[in-house]
């Protein structure tokens, strides 16, 4: 039992120091401006992907099989950007302002910082730990459908604000199924890859139906 609870707290302290190292000095410089969130997540990747990966590697035993091929793929994309834009919708139906306070946080800088970050750095940051790493870590300790409430729980909790994080707990689950059913990272990692594109896409249509 104390083993397994330290393989569970280790990666979580390890991307906590990560962290507190990359967010304190961005605290006190303004030279990122506003897209300042995107450097934040981006410089975590970094520093955290390939320690969180061999993490992963590391607990492939306990995985099985990989089920996954162009079906799953698709699958996975599909899911992904249905759920977005679904979320999306419901929220702008709803006139839920603190999505749109949200979005201005994420939808900010170069476009190319936030296709960098949005698609690449932050899919793999948060589908390397909250899925491929403490999801099934948590298995060890919980069953399946008790994995995927915790880790969503604290991924929702993650996300820092009521709206993204009820989205992110929903989403969770959505994504600890994926990484079930398909014992690979690679399918939560693409449905979240899906996610933030729709969002983006969504997000840039209704700027410029609005923009005089």
């Amino acid at each position: 039992m104390r083993i397994r609870i330290r393989r569970i707290l280790i990666p979580v302290f390890y991307c906590l120091a990560i962290a507190c190292l990359i967010e304190v000095p961005l605290g006190q410089t303004d030279l990122f401006g506003e897209a300042v969130i995107l450097w934040d997540t981006l410089f975590r990747a970094i520093l955290a992907v390939p320690v969180l990966y061999y993490f992963y590697q590391e607990d492939a035993v306990f995985r099985g099989e990989e089920r996954w091929d162009l079906r799953a793929f698709f699958l996975s994309f599909g899911a992904g950007a249905g759920l977005s834009a679904l979320s999306f919708f419901l929220m702008r139906a709803a006139g839920v302002s603190a999505m749109e306070e949200a979005g201005k946080t994420l939808f900010t800088g170069e476009l190319w910082l936030q296709l960098l970050v949005l698609l690449i750095a932050s899919p793999l940051l948060e589908e390397f730990f909250f899925r491929g790493v403490l999801y099934g870590r948590l298995k060890e300790l919980l069953s399946v459908p008790g994995a995927a409430v915790v880790s969503s729980a604290f991924f929702g909790l993650y996300h820092g604000n009521w709206i993204q994080g009820i989205y992110g707990f929903f989403m969770g689950l959505f994504l600890s199924a994926a990484m079930e059913r398909c014992r690979t990272v690679k399918a939560p990692v693409i449905m979240h890859l899906a996610a933030n594109g729709a969002a983006l896409f969504l997000n840039a249509i209704v700027n410029a139906a609005v923009s005089p």
